[in-house]
Order: C-alpha cells, then structure tokens, then sequence
C-alpha cells in the first residue's frame, strides 16, 4: 500500500459512509409515511444530513488528496520497521485504534492494530470498549509480528516478537506536561512529554535528557510533500542510535495517545 492508495481507500470509505446514512434516512422517512408515524421531520433528518454531507465532503476532499499525491516506489524497502527513522502515519478505521506507519517515499512500512478484534465492539459505546483490555501488535509491511503491546490496568507490558517481555510504558493521567514513562530492559528509562503550546506534539526523552523521538505536526521536508497531501500528517522521528525497545516503548506510547482518535 502507499500513501495513495490510503488517500483512495479513505475517500471510498467516506462515500459508504455518506450513502449509508442517506439510505437509513430514507428508511426512517419512508417507513413513517407507510405507518402515519408522527415524528418531529427535523430531528430526525437533520442529524442524518449532517453525516451524510459531512461524509460526502471527506470523501471529495481525499479523493482530491488521491489524485494530487504523487505514484510512490520504495527508496526505503532495505531497512525493517523498527530500523526507519522516519515516519509519517496514518489512522484507519477500528474500535480502538488502528495506526498505518509510511515512510517519507510515501509506502506503507508497517501498522499498530489490535491482534483480534471482535465484530460486535464496532457497536459498542466508548465508555464500555474502554474496559476492555487490548492486545496490539506492530507489524511490518508484509504483516509480519515485530511486537506487542499487552494493555493492563494501569500500563502496557511490551514483548519482542519472540514474546519476551523487554519493558513496561506506565500512561500518567491528570498532568499537562509528562504523559508516561517507560521502563525498559538494562534499568532503562524513558519520560514522554507533550511540548508546551501544542496538544499533539511529543518528545520522547532518555534517562539522560538526550532526545530518544518526536512526534509532531504541520511540519515535514519540502521533498515529502509530493506523496503526503494532508498537512497535519503526523511525523514520528527517532533518533538513529535507538534500539527496538526503545522505539517499542514509542509505539506503546502512540497506543495510548491514539486509542479511540478519530473514532
């Protein structure tokens, strides 16, 4: 998959969307015409358009993104996932979360998703989905297993993808600056951060102070530009020195930050 064919899929899932609720609403405005059910028209059909031009206008505005996004060929096909420094990443629909990394050459280098997911948690309210504990994988682009993330009470357990078990990322609540920490294999430490004035940008921080990752928007190299059309793409870079825990306690992290976005 590249970053086109995403803009592409998402338009098409935006336009199923849009006939979906026009067509629930014909349902409802034909079924009180054959019944004589009284019912207040503009309560009933004004939430209805409201989803059906909204989705109309999301599926025009990525079918454009489609079309303007240049045809992408890998440049970055000889490093594994947890060997990219960069990268951008896109949300796909899901109960919870479901994140598509891509490199900068716009090509699908991996995903964040649930290991299972059941079919009735699609209906389910968010209140009660929360409860329930998730099992998420990182896979590479060919869908094989790279690692997992075991969602407890109160924190992740991260495994390899020979399950060992190489570090635990702790979420902290009710604060504006740190939001978790990881502690890692060696008696590594890791503290996430949100950068001051921004509600969606992070930096990843060692023991030390160095910088392990940022994740940040509205910013990416002029070059990038020619494949990802959507200028809040979400860029995640790490810094080159940090190994697979290091870079699984970031996903652990994005797991958290992004469980139920754009839901």
């Amino acid at each position: 998959m590249s970053i086109q064919q995403y803009y592409h899929q998402t338009a098409y899932i935006s336009l199923n969307g849009s006939i979906l609720s026009a067509g629930i609403l014909a349902m409802i405005l034909t079924a009180s015409l054959l019944f004589s059910w009284t019912i207040p028209l503009s309560l009933v059909a004004v939430p209805f358009l409201f989803f059906v031009f909204s989705h109309y206008n999301r599926y025009i505005l990525y079918k454009n993104k489609s079309e303007e996004s240049a045809v992408a060929f890998h440049h970055y096909n000889d490093k594994q996932l947890f060997e990219q420094n960069n990268l951008l990443i896109g949300f796909a629909p899901a109960p919870a979360v479901k994140l598509l990394f891509f490199t900068p050459d716009g090509m699908h280098a991996g995903e964040l998703r649930e290991h299972t997911s059941k079919s009735y948690r699609w209906f389910i309210p968010y209140f009660i989905d929360k409860r329930i504990m998730k099992k998420i994988g990182i896979y590479d682009s060919k869908g094989n297993l790279q690692g997992s993330l075991i969602q407890e009470r109160n924190r992740f357990t991260m495994l390899n993808e020979h399950k060992d078990v190489i570090g635990v990322f702790y979420p902290k609540k009710g604060t504006k600056e740190t939001i978790g920490y990881a502690f890692l294999s060696g008696s590594k430490k890791m503290r996430v951060d949100r950068i001051p004035g921004s509600m969606h940008d992070f930096k990843f921080y060692q023991e030390d102070g160095n910088t392990a990752a940022r994740l940040q928007r509205g910013w990416m190299p002029l070059e990038w530009t020619r494949f990802f059309k959507e200028a809040n793409t979400p860029v995640l870079t790490f810094d080159y020195t940090m190994g697979q825990p290091e870079r699984l306690a970031v996903f652990a992290a994005l797991a958290n930050v992004y469980m139920y976005y754009d839901h």
